[in-house]
């Protein structure tokens, strides 16, 4: 059985407010946005979330082609647009830094992304509510607030059992693979895989 996972829901008050959207929709659908937008979570998910979002109304890699090789604009021009999107983005963390669970391989084009994206990064920061685009938080014991017009949340994931209850219950013999045991990484899910395959 693989159910996969589904997102956690932060217990955060006004989750329900139209501005809020969650990362997978905005990952799987890539719904309209508005241009000041906040991501709630620091995780692999929220980074990855911050740079899709940031990078949306860049040019793409055959205009900036164009524009090099017939010297449209100046290099310094062409980088800035490279890296200039329609959207503002601002991550909220409550540790202490982004990217925990990041791969360490990855994890420096990811962080030197978010610069050049020019991404907000508020570490530290613990949501306590959100209302018409508002993000109320709490920082260094101060509580404080933005506004946003929309809000995206990241805060990871958790295991879908649903199916599995209901197999165990029947006393069928099964095994679960992927992110419906822990929620992880693909390289986890493929060796799951592999060892469920070795018992068959």
């Amino acid at each position: 059985i693989a159910e996969g996972a589904e997102p956690a829901v932060p217990p955060v008050d006004g989750i329900d407010d139209p501005a809020v959207i969650s990362a997978w929709k905005v990952l799987r659908e890539s719904p309209s946005l508005t241009k000041n937008i906040a991501i709630i979570g620091g995780g692999a998910v929220g980074l990855e979330t911050a740079l899709f979002v940031a990078s949306k109304g860049t040019i793409s890699p055959e205009i900036l082609h164009f524009l090099f090789a017939y010297d449209a604009e100046t290099p310094e021009r062409l980088r800035e647009l490279m890296f200039s999107g329609t959207h503002t983005v601002t991550v909220f963390e409550m540790l202490d830094r982004i990217g925990k669970d990041v791969g360490k391989s990855t994890k420096w084009i990811v962080f030197d992304n978010i610069k050049r994206f020019g991404i907000k990064i508020i570490t530290g920061a613990k949501v306590l509510s959100i209302a018409g685009g508002k993000v109320i938080f709490e920082k260094d014991g101060v509580k404080k607030e933005m506004q946003f017009g929309n809000v995206i949340l990241a805060s990871g994931s958790r295991a879908v059992k649903k199916l599995s209850s209901e197999v165990s219950t029947l006393g069928i013999p099964f095994t679960t693979v992927g992110d419906c045991i822990t929620p992880g990484r693909i390289n986890d899910a493929i060796h799951g895989g592999f060892l469920a395959a070795l018992k068959i």
